[in-house]
């Protein structure tokens, strides 16, 4: 595929719904003009024409990308393609130095990349409130202190460094494409905002953990307690969100081994939306991420990421 087509994929997608035609993405004016301007390569020296479209009304310029979680991009047409079918592709996530050697392109653009798809993923599973019969479970990752070398040290160590540590909740809906949303905090602050997150009448359940024994009276509830089993035989279980989270931990411990918990939430957001496409095909996982890329806000984190953190460094 050449640089044009898939400059044309991306127009069609961004413009679906007025047939592939560009329409302004500030005033929503249907009727746009083509133009075109020269752009000089600053390594290379290559010179090319660079597709732009006006606005009749606002007369504001934009491309295929403004306002889109790819906005301000530097990667060309192609290889935000090429390493969003490889993203989509991965099973348990993609480590931004897989995708730098695939595609070819610095660290730190493979880096904000893949945050650019997974802000989408994340805003996709979390802007929708579950109903039904709905599992509820919390863990903690991080903050996994190191043993000490002599036995006797041992003891006295505690098993995580709760300031480093960071604690995730997964609740997800029983049944055939049963949705998962993610959220970030433990147990007591999930049940502070589960009005937000399900709806009146939905029937829950949860471990014995002592968190949720507010849940009582306000929504149908029945826990298990895993002490003595894992399901009371009569439909009373956390499987499902021990399913989710078991995704979760396998992606953070064997593809990206590590990240910070400020991008905790994106982290699992694309755990959970994987989770609940993964019965998709490959290629409709893509067209859909791609699709939800292209119509989300650009990111206000990742625009202009490494200029900040340069700048407070210096």
């Amino acid at each position: 595929m050449s640089e044009e087509q898939a400059e044309s994929a991306f127009e069609a997608i961004r413009f679906a719904k007025t047939g592939g035609e560009p329409s302004c993405v500030w005033c929503d004016c249907e009727v746009a003009y083509l133009i075109t301007r020269k752009v000089t390569n600053r390594k290379t020296g290559e010179v090319r024409q660079r597709r732009l479209f006006k606005c009749k009304k606002c007369l504001k310029q934009f491309s295929i990308t403004s306002g889109t979680a790819f906005h301000a991009r530097k990667l060309s047409f192609k290889k935000i393609m090429l390493a969003t079918l490889l993203f989509a592709n991965g099973v348990l996530g993609k480590a931004a130095l897989q995708i730098r050697r695939d595609i070819r392109c610095n660290h730190k653009s493979a880096w904000t990349l893949g945050h650019r798809l997974r802000e989408p993923m994340t805003h996709y599973c979390t802007s929708r409130r579950l109903s039904g019969e709905i599992e509820m479970d919390s863990a903690v990752i991080g903050g996994i202190v190191r043993p000490a070398n002599e036995k006797a040290h041992r003891k006295k160590q505690p098993r995580r460094h709760h300031h480093k540590a960071t604690f995730v909740s997964v609740l997800r809906e029983r049944g055939v494409g049963g949705r998962v949303v993610p959220y970030l905090g433990n147990e007591a602050e999930l049940v502070e905002a589960i009005t937000s997150l399900v709806e009146p009448e939905s029937t829950l359940f949860t471990d014995e953990h002592p968190a949720f024994n507010h849940l009582r009276g306000r929504f149908p509830h029945r826990q298990v307690k895993h002490g003595e089993r894992y399901s009371d035989g009569e439909g009373t279980s956390t499987n499902l969100a021990e399913s989710a989270f078991s995704r979760f931990k396998h992606l953070y411990r064997g593809t990206y081994r590590h990240f910070s918990g400020q991008f905790a939430h994106v982290y699992h957001g694309e755990s959970s939306w994987r989770e609940e496409h993964r019965r998709l095909p490959n290629g409709d996982q893509f067209l859909l991420l791609l699709a939800g890329a292209l119509h989300h806000p650009p990111s206000k984190k990742m625009r202009g990421y490494y200029q900040r953190t340069r700048q407070k460094a210096a």
